[in-house]
């Protein structure tokens, strides 16, 4: 996949998942789905760190450990490791274990696949059929592109408008929704409330 499709795959899961609009997590997270390919010297990941990319690319194929659950799992247990002394770090860390888990994850829709269950090399792929599969750079890639953006643009206009459960309960009136909405907004905020009068027995 293009550079581009990680960072907004990555990105937009980022922001969906932790119900978030704040760029510096959302970039953190869209940054870490470029991390995968650092087993690439040729990736914007492999550009950056290109000791790490020759060290990986002269000893295994692309989308192999870097590609990998044994890959998130070390991300997450270093990270999270981090955040148990800087607990102010926490939000950066979700977003760095996520956004790395979707940027390779993103790559079993291509025709290579990846091996997901490192060190086994079996390759992950789908779907079945490897014409239906992503090509990089392919008019395939460019459409989900637009999808992706489009998806991305929703997602942070809905967070920035309190999530997808605040939009929802506005769109209900549950007073459940209401409650939270005035116990997170009530004391740096001015809420005003419409009553509605029915006509008729």
């Amino acid at each position: 996949m293009l550079g581009i499709s990680h960072l907004l795959i990555s990105g937009t899961a980022t922001s969906l998942l932790l119900g978030t609009a704040n760029p510096a997590v959302i970039a953190v997270g869209a940054i870490a789905g470029l991390l995968p390919d650092i087993d690439v010297s040729t990736s914007p990941a492999g550009r950056v760190l290109p000791w790490v990319s020759a060290f990986f690319e002269s000893r295994m194929p692309h989308r192999s450990c870097t590609h990998s659950l044994v890959a998130s799992a070390a991300i997450a247990i270093v990270g999270y490791g981090v955040a148990l002394f800087h607990p102010q770090f926490i939000n950066l860390v979700h977003a760095l274990s996520i956004g790395y888990f979707f940027g390779w994850f993103s790559d079993v829709f291509t025709r290579g696949g990846v091996e997901m269950f490192w060190p086994s090399p079996v390759r992950c792929v789908c779907p079945g059929n490897r014409n239906l599969r992503l090509r990089t750079g392919s008019n395939a890639e460019y459409f989900v592109l637009i999808i992706l953006i489009a998806i991305a643009l929703a997602v942070f206009s809905i967070n920035s408008s309190g999530g997808l459960l605040t939009q929802f309960n506005r769109l209900i009136a549950a007073p459940s929704g209401v409650q939270k909405l005035y116990n997170e907004s009530g004391s740096t905020h001015l809420i005003m409330a419409n009553r509605r009068h029915s006509v008729g027995g």
